[in-house]
């Protein structure tokens, strides 16, 4: 046993020695007959003797004192939260075994109390980390108001009587040492709910290294930092667990009648608790009405519709915001979605925004998304747009979007070769030059930020935006989000070269989409765009007729329509050659050299390629990896077709080099299929077969025409 417990327990056996009917002065008297004077300092010495002659006693002495002492003491108890609990592990883990002082924050009503409230069932009591019970202690109820002080003495007496402790000093020192004498030996859970700062817990704290003495707050967090451990914030619900908790609201039943309602009801609730439980109830109310009830209830919320005191407590939050976090607060209405990175919140300011970045997290207005980047949460945006504030959303959306074209631009024209019709003149910038990878993350933003650009009449700047991205559906597998953004520059110009460009670029891109009747007729309004051109014989216009054809090749080509392509091309490439300069690499001839060679392949006229594949790689720069793995593939393509196996499997992994350093993942499926056809002619049909099946799923799936050809060569080969 340690010093400290038996120094406790000679000194309670002592003073119970001189009670007149107690078990312990009984049990003491019987061994010291009277051999013992009866005044203190003589009992405790003879209790000293005792303890060391015979350790048994110790054990006898403690089951006494325990009965006798605490028939007035009793083990508090936090009563559990009869409401649906799911999650909080991670809040939990951090919580679990702990001793010492530790801080719970978070906004009000995001579960706390709810979270303290389980945590205290599951570990007080016998064989918990707490036995000596858990004391939950409102600070609201001992302080006349916000910010006012707190009455201490009060709340001792109160902790006291709920131990079972008669209070009996008479000053407020007094009440402070049993306080803290009381609760120094005991293992309890003792939890400050409400408390506004560090400051005022002062004395409140006992020296009790075997307790968890817990704080909650929806204050800064700041103010617990010293004398206190790291805080442990709780913010929403892990993903999955707003399911969970809905579905403990509403049954699993009710779930499964609108799978896609709940979907939707969930991303408006944001994952945090009050706002799932509210419009769950609302659903629930509906579902003898409607068949649909969670798609209404997040229609109506995502109309502005409220959730009662949840959307009040929303309203409180946002306007008890520093003037900083509000005014980013209110920018973010003007950020179209569906998230954005810290940067980002630069450009909305106009300045730095990291402390009210930091704050709008630590209230849970920001809902967390994968990349490391964040969304204001709906209930939050809707808080913003109840209070009819306005101010610097429109500057900001300005800054925002010319923000995106700068880089955009900056991006397509670190390339100065790629043929442009489009305005590329930005303000001068010290800002990066993105890669293709940061524009292609940034698709989603762009596609919302487009149709945002649109409404609020940013013309110009929406035909530099579609102009400056067509360098990425060339290397990522961005062509949806990119045929939205392009259908806004389209609504946006009438000037006829732009349209000619951004409808012939618009129908290519349906083709690779298979969306063939579509791209028909954009081809046929991108010719009738390049006849409205005042002056049809300038290098421009040339090259966009060039364009166009290459790009309605394309069209024919996706649907298998070879000699259509054939065609196409080939007028493509005159019109390159006539523009080409003798001694000097032309891109586009380069391009369209290469396109009517690969069209020949498929023809089964690769012999009449060497001329045109030589033509294209001399006006193809060495650094222009992706085009250069293009030439290469086509040769491949031509070698395999022509009998020349181990030189097409010799060439394919380089194609595989290059076409990774240039980070273009265009090419994999027209890549595999050539790895295919060269190991059917090399004689190894099974590995041909490998390489086709994976090429028809990825087709499959997507509904693909070339699918048919894919599985034909499974069947009967190349």
């Amino acid at each position: 046993m340690s010093e400290e417990w038996q120094a406790e327990l000679v000194k309670q056996s002592v003073v119970l020695a001189f009670t007149t009917t107690g078990k312990v002065a009984e049990y003491l008297w019987k061994r010291f007959t009277n051999r013992v004077a009866r005044e203190p300092a003589a009992v405790e010495r003879a209790v000293r003797r005792l303890l060391e002659e015979n350790p048994e006693a110790a054990s006898d002495l403690a089951k006494l004192i325990e009965r006798e002492v605490p028939e007035k003491r009793r083990k508090p108890r936090i009563a559990d939260n009869e409401g649906p609990f799911v999650d909080r592990l991670g809040a939990w883990g951090q919580l679990a075994g702990r001793n010492g002082c530790a801080v719970l924050c978070g906004p009000p009503g995001i579960g706390k109390t709810a979270l303290v409230k389980r945590f205290a069932t599951e570990t007080t009591g016998a064989g918990g980390a707490y036995p000596d019970g858990a004391l939950l202690v409102d600070l609201a109820d001992y302080r006349d108001g916000p910010g006012m002080p707190l009455a201490r003495s009060r709340i001792m007496t109160y902790v006291l009587s709920r131990l079972g402790i008669e209070t009996l000093g008479t000053t407020g020192e007094e009440l402070a040492a049993q306080y803290e004498a009381t609760l120094e030996p005991l293992r309890l859970l003792l939890v400050f709910d409400n408390a506004e700062s560090a400051g005022e817990l002062h004395g409140l704290i006992p020296p009790a290294p075997m307790s968890l003495i817990l704080a909650l707050t929806s204050g800064p967090a700041d103010d617990f930092i010293f004398g206190f451990s790291t805080p442990v914030a709780l913010g929403q619900l892990e993903p999955g667990a707003d399911r969970q908790l809905l579905e403990q609201l509403c049954g699993a039943e009710l779930l499964a009648r609108d799978p896609q309602g709940v979907e939707a009801l969930l991303a408006q609730c944001d994952r945090i608790p009050p706002a799932i439980v509210s419009a769950g109830h609302a659903a629930r109310q509906r579902e003898n009405f409607t068949p649909r009830p969670f798609t209404d209830v997040a229609r109506e919320l995502a109309g502005g519709a409220e959730l009662g005191k949840v959307s009040r407590a929303y309203d409180e939050l946002v306007a008890g915001l520093s003037p900083e976090a509000g005014e980013l607060c209110r920018l973010l209405t003007a950020f179209p979605g569906p998230s954005f990175t810290p940067e980002l919140v630069s450009v909305l300011l106009g300045r730095s925004g990291t402390q009210a970045l930091i704050e709008l997290q630590a209230q849970v207005l920001l809902t967390a998304e994968p990349g490391g980047r964040w969304r204001l949460g709906s209930q939050a945006r809707q808080a913003v747009l109840r209070t009819g504030d306005t101010s610097g959303v429109d500057e900001a959306f300005a800054r925002l979007l010319r923000f995106y074209v700068g880089r955009a631009v900056r991006a397509d024209t670190s390339n100065p070769d790629r043929f442009r019709v489009y305005d590329t003149a930005v303000p001068a910038s010290a800002d990066i030059v993105p890669e293709v990878d940061w524009l292609a993350a940034e698709m989603p933003v762009l596609r919302a930020l487009a149709a945002a650009a649109y409404q609020r009449g940013f013309h110009h700047e929406l035909t530099q935006l579609c102009g400056a991205l067509e360098i990425v559906p060339l290397h990522r597998n961005v062509h949806r989000e990119f045929e939205a953004i392009l259908s806004y520059g389209i609504a946006a110009t009438t000037e006829p070269a732009l349209l000619a460009r951004m409808v012939s670029q618009h129908g290519r891109v349906l083709s690779l989409l298979g969306e063939f009747a579509l791209a028909a007729k954009d081809f046929d309004r991108a010719e009738a765009e390049l006849r409205r051109i005042p002056d049809p014989g300038t290098d421009l216009h040339q090259q966009l007729a060039a364009s166009v054809s290459e790009f309605r090749a394309l069209f024919h080509r996706e649907q298998g329509q070879l000699e259509e392509a054939l065609g196409y091309y080939f007028r493509a490439l005159e019109i390159s050659r006539r523009l080409s300069v003798p001694g000097k690499r032309h891109r586009g001839r380069g391009l369209h050299a290469r396109m009517l060679a690969n069209v020949l392949v498929g023809l089964g006229r690769a012999q009449e390629t060497v001329g045109l594949l030589e033509e294209a790689e001399q006006n193809t720069l060495d650094e222009d990896k992706r085009n250069l793995a293009q030439v290469l593939l086509v040769r491949a393509k031509a070698f395999a077709e022509t009998g020349q196996t181990a030189g097409a499997r010799a060439l394919l992994p380089e194609v595989w080099r290059l076409a990774n350093e240039a980070r273009s993942d265009q090419y994999d499926l027209e890549i595999s299929e050539a790895l295919g056809d060269a190991a059917w002619r090399a004689g190894d049909p099974d590995q041909a077969r490998q390489y086709w099946s994976g090429v028809w799923q990825r087709y499959e799936t997507a509904r693909h025409p070339r699918r048919a050809r894919l599985y034909h060569k499974l069947w009967f080969g190349s």
